[in-house]
């Protein structure tokens, strides 16, 4: 098990002893090379998710307020709209491994594994993070602490930061695995679809309520549905037929589309969050990038110095490390010593700072991940 979205195949296989780490690697790889996209979705995914992380140097000035002042911000919400699928690609592809997990004998014992496994990494990242979020907030600052405070923290970063999924991806699964009778029921997937769409109208479109979508316990168990319906209906095999450039223009299309959406949500409307996970064009467009990315990927692909199937899990608990406070920080240092201030209203320098921050970010993490796994540490599972 190397992410929260994948299946340990190897949990099938009674060895034990000093081969029975090559064995059971050997047998995942081989799962997973009858569907190579699975770790180029991963791969892509995981850097959108960086990328999306990554914010700019904001001088003290609160996010929304810059955005609405900078000119020509469509460009801006035009390249993080490029990535938007991410999250809904990560539950569609954990929906997919997980497929003949949920519908064995006893799907409980599956998801107790998955426990097993997620847990203790999630919760060891997790409370160095709420400590480094305590020491920014308070040790560092003026601001009287409370011991109500660390709660406070903890559901800022359960609701509000990356630390949102796991927890998100457990209550889905848990729904998967107890209705595990009806997953190939269209009907269920239907009465799933209808809870999503809640969400999107409570969430975005509500002139009461919007939230982010990280706060939408249920929104995504669909896509986590989807996922396993692909794979138990053989529905890979028939995207493969589909005709590529008629899959590039569905995306394109749903791309332009999403933008549009983000422009007259962000210009004409109160929400916040104008590029809002769970918006229909987004949905739409995320779907049609998972569809491309199946249809694209015939055989498996080199990474380089990169490892998706080990490595992405460990990316996606410690990259808000580098965006939360390493990043931040080190710009702010170079800000009071040098006066030289990266803050800026122009867009050039806003895509400028999120593209320089979401590559040392991503780069450093995935060193950090490797350094990890190479010493066993973090409980961070490696095959």
């Amino acid at each position: 098990m190397s992410t929260p979205d994948s299946t340990n195949y190897s949990e099938q296989v009674p060895i034990h002893g000093a081969s029975a780490y090559k064995v059971q690697s050997t047998i995942t790889n081989v799962k997973e090379a009858n569907y190579p996209f699975v770790n180029l979705v991963r791969f892509i995914a995981t850097i959108g998710i960086v990328f999306l992380h990554s914010g700019i140097p904001l001088a003290g000035n609160d996010y929304n307020v810059v955005i609405h002042k900078v000119n020509h911000i469509e460009y801006y919400l035009l390249l993080r709209q490029l990535f938007k699928f991410a999250t809904i690609c990560y539950f569609m592809i954990a929906g997919f491994l997980l497929a003949d997990k949920v519908t064995e004998a006893n799907p409980f014992h599956y998801y107790k594994r998955r426990l097993n496994i997620l847990v203790k990494p999630y919760m060891f990242s997790f409370a160095i993070f709420i400590i480094l979020l305590l020491i920014r907030d308070y040790a560092l600052t003026d601001a009287d602490f409370k011991w109500y405070d660390i709660l406070k923290s903890m559901k800022f970063s359960l609701l509000y930061t990356a630390y949102w999924y796991v927890p998100n991806y457990l209550l889905s699964l848990l729904i998967i695995v107890g209705f595990a009778r009806y997953i190939q029921s269209p009907y269920f997937g239907a009465l799933l679809f209808v809870l999503t769409l809640f969400y999107t109208w409570y969430d975005v479109y509500s002139s009461h309520h919007t939230a982010s979508h990280t706060t939408a316990l249920f929104g995504f168990v669909f896509y986590m549905w989807l996922g396993v319906y692909i794979k138990k209906n053989n529905v890979v095999q028939k995207i493969k037929k589909l005709n590529f450039l008629y899959l590039v223009i569905v995306v394109l299309f749903t791309f332009l589309a999403s933008n549009f959406e983000s422009y007259y949500l962000f210009h004409y409307t109160h929400i916040r969050d104008s590029l809002n996970t769970l918006r229909i064009s987004n949905q739409l467009y995320s779907v049609a990038v998972f569809v491309l990315l199946v249809g694209y990927c015939n055989k498996p692909l080199k990474f380089g110095i990169f490892n998706p199937r080990n490595e992405t899990y460990g990316i996606y608990l410690y990259h808000s490390f580098f965006t939360f406070f390493v990043l931040p920080s080190v710009e702010n240092w170079i800000s009071y010593h040098y006066h030289i201030s990266l803050f800026s209203y122009n867009v050039l320098g806003m895509i400028g700072m999120t593209l320089f921050n979401c590559a040392i970010s991503y780069f450093l993490t995935t060193a950090l991940v490797k350094i990890l796994l190479r010493y066993k540490f973090a409980f961070l599972p490696a095959l």
